[in-house]
C-alpha cells in the first residue's frame, strides 16, 4: 500500500510540473491568447492559430529542387533544429508554416526540430533561453552535434528551404 501511495504522489507531482507542450496564456500586450513554451506542431491546429497556420502552408510552394535535394538524409546526421518564435509576430505566422511545409515535403525527421513559443516580451516562462542569445525572431538555429552551424533570423536571403540547404551543405 505504501509503494501505491509513494507512486501515486510521485504521478500527481510530475503532472503538476510545467511539462505542458502547447500551453496557451493572455499576453498582456496582445491581449489574445498566445503559445508559450515548449511546442508541437499540434499546437498550431489550436483555433487561435489554426486557420493562418493552415493558409500560409497550403499557400506556400517550396521550389522543388530544393526540396529533392533536401530529401538527402545524410544532411541530417546528427542535426537537431531549434526554433525559437511568437504565435503574436507578423514574421513567425510567415516562416513557421512555410518551415513545416518543406519539412514534410522534404521528409527531415520532426524528431530532430524543438520548438519553442515566446510571449511578447520575448520569455517562454518555462524553458531558459539564456544561452542562446536572440533578439529577433522567428530564429531557426541549426546544431550538429550539439555546435550551432547556422541561423536565420526573421527573413531569409533567397528562400526558407535555399536557407536551410545552403546552412545543412556548410557543414556536411
Amino acid at each position: 500500500m505504501k509503494t501505491i501511495l509513494s507512486f501515486f504522489t510521485l504521478f500527481i507531482f510530475l503532472s503538476s510540473c510545467s511539462f505542458t507542450k502547447n500551453k496557451t496564456i493572455r499576453d498582456e500586450r496582445t491581449q489574445r491568447k498566445e503559445l508559450v513554451g515548449t511546442c508541437t506542431r499540434a499546437g498550431f491546429q489550436k483555433v487561435e492559430f489554426k486557420e493562418w497556420f493552415e493558409k500560409g502552408y497550403s499557400d506556400y510552394v517550396p521550389n522543388k529542387e530544393v526540396i529533392n535535394q533536401l530529401k538527402d538524409v545524410s544532411l541530417y546526421k546528427d542535426v537537431n533544429i531549434k526554433i525559437i518564435f511568437g504565435t503574436w509576430c507578423s514574421d513567425s505566422r510567415r516562416e513557421i508554416p512555410r518551415f513545416f511545409k518543406i519539412v514534410d515535403e522534404a521528409h527531415i525527421p520532426d524528431n530532430s526540430i524543438s520548438i519553442t513559443a515566446v510571449d511578447t516580451k520575448k520569455s517562454s516562462r518555462n524553458t531558459n533561453l539564456d544561452e542562446i542569445n536572440f533578439t529577433r525572431i522567428p530564429t531557426f538555429i541549426f546544431y550538429k552535434n550539439g555546435k550551432e552551424i547556422g541561423r536565420i533570423v526573421e527573413s531569409t536571403k533567397e528562400s526558407l528551404e535555399k536557407d536551410i540547404l545552403n546552412i545543412l551543405l556548410s557543414k556536411s
